[in-house]
């Protein structure tokens, strides 16, 4: 004869239970309102006309954002000004710069290996290579702006020069380059240090019998080991090239209204984003403003690249560790 199952008692919330939940749902509602509905949003603006402060008037704008992003355009046709030129002229700028983020990986990796070696005061120069990193952006940026000053200048008065370093074409980019090659290594050198003390001792003294020199034991026992994190660092540093804006804005300025300064070489994508989101002239001759729709654009493709170059950095960081 068949038992009925004792009926299960229903579980009840405590009152310590529902405050745990209330405030660990704080978080999520903060990402749903500050980034998920923005991420909605700016998926419509791509598509059509949008005005930030009136979301009721969402129209339709037949793919004008993405032909006034990669299509050149001629005055008078779309926008008074061609926006696909800052556009091509943004995208080599950030590439260049995000380059320079694996320059900054060999820096950390050297100075790593070299503080890996116990002398006196290498606590000591740890810190110091770190701060940079924990530094204000504002406080780097307006740092590097008192050295390339043409007038007064630290560099110019060192080298008895009288170089607008701010403002020629030839030097603007690699001023960005220099302030962010500066502060950049600080977090990859503590990196790299946690990374060394995970690495098995036992392997270099393997390495010793077999009779490896210093180089040998690098190659063959410290890089396959730090590999992981060299793939992280990459992956976080390139990321963070391709979305440069604070240093390079602060370090180089708009001039006449052109985005970037002069001959825009000091121009990001996110930079160009913020410009036309915040710049009322690009409009048509009747008036419409496809400025957000084209911001639009230029973040969803920054996202699709960095999150393409994500994913091949975490395959090949995959295969390293198997």
């Amino acid at each position: 004869m068949q038992t009925k199952p004792a009926n299960k008692k229903k579980k009840h919330w405590r009152t310590e239970s529902k405050i745990a939940l209330a405030v660990a749902c704080i978080p999520l509602l903060g990402f749903i309102i500050f980034n998920g509905f923005p991420l909605i949003i700016s998926f419509i603006g791509m598509f059509c006309n949008v005005d930030l402060y009136n979301l009721t008037n969402i129209q339709w704008n037949n793919f004008e954002g993405f032909k006034s992003v990669f299509i050149p355009r001629h005055a008078f046709d779309l926008f008074y000004f061609d926006l696909s030129k800052y556009f091509y002229k943004a995208i080599y700028i950030t590439i260049w710069i995000a380059s320079t983020q694996l320059v900054t990986l060999l820096i950390a990796l050297f100075i790593a290996t070299l503080l890996r070696e116990k002398f006196a005061g290498s606590k000591i120069f740890q810190i110091l290579f770190f701060i940079p990193y924990i530094c204000s952006t504002v406080a780097v940026a307006l740092m590097w702006r008192w050295i390339f000053d043409w007038e007064g200048g630290i560099l110019n008065s060192m080298l008895g020069t009288n170089i607008k370093w701010l403002e020629d074409p030839k030097t603007m980019t690699w001023c960005i380059i220099i302030a962010t090659m500066w502060s950049a290594p600080g977090y990859g050198i503590v990196m790299y240090k946690a990374a060394f003390s995970n690495i098995n001792s036992a392997l270099y003294e393997a390495a010793a019998v077999d009779g490896a020199n210093a180089w040998h034991k690098f190659r063959h026992v410290t890089l396959p080991g730090i590999s992981p994190t060299t793939f992280y660092l990459m992956q976080a540093g390139v990321g963070a090239g391709l979305l440069t804006y604070d240093l390079a804005q602060l370090v180089i300025p708009n001039a006449w209204g052109v985005p970037g300064g002069n001959e825009s070489m000091g121009l990001t994508m996110m930079r160009l984003v913020y410009y036309l989101i915040t710049n009322s002239t690009t409009t048509d001759a009747n008036g419409i403003s496809y400025m957000v729709s084209c911001a639009c654009v230029i973040s969803w493709l920054l996202f699709v690249v960095t999150g393409a170059i994500s994913m091949v950095l975490l395959h090949f960081r995959d295969k390293s560790v198997q």
